[in-house]
């Protein structure tokens, strides 16, 4: 790491955290720092297992107040490697996992850790179907925003054409 973060921010960074803040010499790193695509490589200064909302904003003050480079991972599919960074802050939101289906209004709201299998089930409970990927293992985060190409698409359009937008 090219810039040294003092001790206390970190540990106070940590203790604010409901999540976990995972850091290189911890056990678990090297398994954590992984994406699907096994020939990234990156090392992480930090990885924070987000649990809630709060977590995420505190990831992203802790970065900016810190001067890190952030990557954010969804699902940790990422074929380019984007979702994992060197020397960087990486907000993982694989523990942040609802979904809540609108039956009456066809919408759904899911959280960014969510899996494409996981919203596809939650849908399909109701008779609901979200144009989305072909590959269950996906997270809806990075699907939708690099377009979202899926077997409803010819239909529907892609996933990110039926995004009403971010929910609080």
């Amino acid at each position: 790491m090219t810039r040294t973060i003092p001790l206390g921010a970190v540990q106070a960074f940590k203790e604010r955290l409901r999540g976990q803040l995972v850091c290189p010499s911890d056990d678990g790193y090297d398994a954590a720092r992984k994406v699907w695509n096994g020939r990234i490589d990156r090392h992480p200064a930090f990885i924070a297992f987000c649990a809630t909302d709060e977590d995420v904003l505190a990831a992203v003050r802790f970065s900016r107040e810190n001067e890190l480079l952030v990557a954010v991972r969804g699902g940790g599919h990422n074929v380019a490697g984007t979702a994992v960074c060197d020397d960087g802050l990486v907000i993982d939101l694989s523990l942040m996992k609802s979904i809540e289906v609108d039956a009456t209004h066809r919408t759904a709201r899911a959280q960014g850790g969510v899996l494409w299998r996981e919203l596809d089930r939650a849908t399909q409970a109701f008779g609901l179907a979200v144009p989305g990927g072909t590959d269950s293992e996906v997270g809806i985060a990075g699907l939708t925003l690099g377009g979202g190409n899926g077997w409803l698409m010819g239909l529907y359009g892609a996933t990110c054409d039926n995004l009403l937008g971010p929910t609080s």
